[in-house]
């Protein structure tokens, strides 16, 4: 702490010695409260004014890539999950056992006959040999198959995997798993379905996120493994990890020992998975303060770091912030192999004549230049809060009241009831 102090005084000295100082003579304001006097504060709060909102029409090819993917799957869950014993598994047994026993009695008939040659008799022999060989093979198969559904048994809190699509999203507190999946459904702060965010484990046991507009995708996400609650050595059992199409791991900075062996035993189980790095933004940018390195530095550091001491070959380097930053559009496309489709300039989709040209998002309303700069959350010198989406305005004043106004532009000028803003 006594080192950080001494370098922000000695930032401040250099700030102060380097600084110029300008100053002006303005007119004196008459501004006043007036421009609120016709509003009617009687509107819903802030946060419910937001979700009553309609949502501003935009091209979402991620839904579009979900539903196909949904559809590609097919109504079972995914292939490496264990499943139930069934009843062809118990057909095939039965067929095997008789197929055996009708076997030797032909070969004890066999002996029998004298005049049957040497050759046909092993060649019989042969047949049961083998026989018994498949069918103690089966046994084993069926063996190992129950033991599986045994020490790998389905979480209660996982009802269904039939027919939706399951992805684990693992990490301790304070990685950024929230956003995460918070921004992955790109939904606004506190709207319905909010994933909680925060520096403590905000976690306790495992929750699903459905995407706004395809709910059989689910975003679980699931607490931190080697915790008290959660033992590493059984938080694949315990979290059913087998029976999710995908996981992703995620952490802020390196990666632990346990969450190293999850990701073998995930590779053993063949479960896809993902090695995601966060807040790789506010590392470049605390590199770029106090050692004065770029970003493309501090990035290739993060990555040879990743795969010296972690062995971790193909991380994945994202900012929960921006969603067009280092890697994130490549973990989206892997994440979800029909988003590549659906951004392929050659689909079908984008040729001239398909149906997507007539949908809103293709040609979105477009502000007018001053509406478009007050755009935003702004705070007057009365106290009176003023949140602007689009040419909607939610005013909040110091003593709760709140209330909804639209905006107007003319000749350049913004204003609500006659009111130059």
């Amino acid at each position: 702490m006594s080192e950080l102090l001494g370098a922000l005084f000695r930032r401040r000295s250099n700030v102060d010695s380097s600084s110029q100082i300008w100053e002006s003579q303005p007119a004196k304001s008459c501004a006043d409260a007036s421009h609120l006097t016709a509003l009617d504060f009687t509107a819903a709060p802030v946060t419910q004014w937001l979700q009553q909102l309609e949502k501003s029409p935009e091209e979402d090819v991620l839904q579009e890539a979900l539903t196909e993917e949904l559809a590609e799957r097919g109504p079972n869950g995914p292939a490496h999950a264990p499943t139930a014993a069934v009843e062809v598994c118990a057909s095939r047994l039965q067929q095997l056992a008789d197929g055996l026993q009708e076997a030797r009695r032909k070969f004890q008939a066999d002996l029998l006959v004298q005049a049957a040659s040497r050759e046909e008799l092993e060649r019989r022999e042969a047949e049961v040999q083998e026989r018994e060989h498949a069918l103690n093979e089966q046994q084993e198969h069926q063996r190992l198959h129950e033991q599986v559904r045994r020490d790998y048994l389905q979480p209660e809190w996982m009802d269904n995997v039939e027919g939706t699509l399951n992805i684990g999203v693992v990490g301790n507190a304070g990685v950024g798993k929230s956003l995460f999946i918070n921004k992955l459904r790109r939904l606004r702060p506190h709207a319905a379905g909010w994933a909680a965010v925060g520096i403590n484990e905000t976690t306790k046991e495992p929750t699903p996120y459905c995407f706004p507009e395809e709910p059989r995708v689910r975003l679980w996400d699931l607490p931190g493994a080697g915790t008290t609650a959660v033992p590493s050595r059984s938080y694949i059992q315990e979290m059913g990890l087998r029976y999710f199409d995908k996981v992703v791991i995620m952490t802020a900075g390196r990666f632990t020992e346990t969450e190293v062996m999850l990701r073998a035993e995930l590779q053993q189980h063949r479960v896809p998975f993902f090695m995601v790095r966060t807040k790789v933004d506010i590392d470049c940018w605390n590199n770029l303060t106090d050692n004065g390195m770029d970003e493309a530095a501090t990035v290739a550091a993060i990555l040879e770091d990743l795969k010296q001491n972690h062995n971790v070959e193909n991380p994945y380097l994202i900012s929960n912030r921006d969603d067009k930053a280092y890697d994130m559009p490549r973990l989206l496309q892997d994440l979800f192999p029909g988003l590549q489709r659906r951004l392929d300039p050659m689909a079908p989709a984008f040729q001239p004549g398909a149906g997507v040209w007539g949908e809103s998002w293709v040609l979105p309303e477009a502000l007018p230049n001053a509406v478009a700069g007050m755009q935003g959350r702004w705070r007057d010198h009365f106290g009176a809060v003023y949140l602007i989406q689009g040419v909607h305005v939610h005013v909040t004043l110091m003593d709760g009241r709140s209330a909804t106004v639209l905006l107007f532009q003319s000749n350049g000028k913004v204003s609500w009831y006659n009111n130059w803003v």
